[in-house]
């Protein structure tokens, strides 16, 4: 009666073994694999997609989650190329694009990032726009005339903003767009050129499309003669000299600037 027992024990639990789903080599007790920033100048994730732009030495991280033992395959090699240490993985841009990168390992789990690789860009947002007139001849009206002229006619106002799309490795050319105030409807396209000066500042030189052409300079402090920086000066100023433009109305008019703010900046 005991043998009967014991065997009729072992049909039921084979019996209820049996019963249970089937399952794969996957191990769900794994946390997802998921890729942290190595620093926090590493651009944060969002849904997997990574946005880096061409030139760039790539972008680390660190991968994290799984069993540990990871395979990573890049189908897209035209786009991107990766290295892996064991420690650290970075990504690499090749060309402009969309391309996908996949992490396993050898339990099943798996990640996929999409990689968008586009020209490396620079926006200076404009806080505040100001004048600048002299002229030992011109009467006080005649100065307040010219500024708020220059400020009324700037290319771009405040709360609007220059966006420089680089198409070169050199960051030194490429195309700007100008947004003329802060509700982005009212757009100029045009290509633009870059020559840092021995003073640090930047000469900037745009040429709109329809042919109008203008320079710029970017600086820390506005000095037109000398270029000297003032460690008081929080922001950076893009300037426009515009003198030629207000001289054929006001003949005593020796200098005039158009002065674009750009707030929160340090030296």
């Amino acid at each position: 009666m005991m043998k009967k027992n014991i065997l009729k024990g072992l049909l039921c639990l084979t019996l209820a073994i049996a019963s249970l789903p089937f399952s794969s080599c996957k191990d769900d007790g794994y946390p997802p694999i998921t890729l942290t920033s190595v620093s926090s100048e590493t651009p944060s994730l969002e849904n997997n997609v990574l946005e880096m732009p061409l030139f760039s030495e790539g972008i680390s991280f660190y991968i994290a989650g799984g069993n540990g033992s990871y395979v990573i395959e890049n189908p897209d090699t035209d786009k991107i190329d990766y290295r892996y240490d064991g420690n650290q993985l970075t990504i690499l841009p090749k060309a402009l694009g969309t391309a996908s990168l996949t992490i396993s390992d050898r339990a099943g789990n798996y990640m996929t990032l999409q990689v968008h690789v586009s020209y490396p860009e620079t926006t200076y947002e404009i806080s505040k726009v100001s004048g600048v007139a002299r002229g030992g001849g011109l009467t006080q009206d005649e100065t307040l005339d010219i500024q708020h002229a220059i400020v009324a006619n700037a290319f771009v106002q405040a709360g609007g903003k220059y966006v420089f799309t680089y198409t070169n490795e050199s960051h030194t050319e490429g195309m700007v767009t100008l947004y003329a105030d802060g509700t982005g409807a009212n757009e100029r396209h045009g290509i633009f050129t870059q020559t840092a000066q021995d003073n640090g500042d930047l000469r900037i030189h745009i040429e709109l499309t329809g042919g109008t052409e203008y320079d710029l300079t970017l600086t820390y402090s506005f000095n037109p003669n000398t270029g000297t920086k003032s460690e008081m000066t929080p922001e950076r100023i893009l300037w426009q000299d515009v003198t030629d433009t207000y001289r054929s109305s006001y003949p005593e008019l020796e200098e005039a600037y158009c002065l674009q703010y750009i707030p929160g900046e340090t030296l």
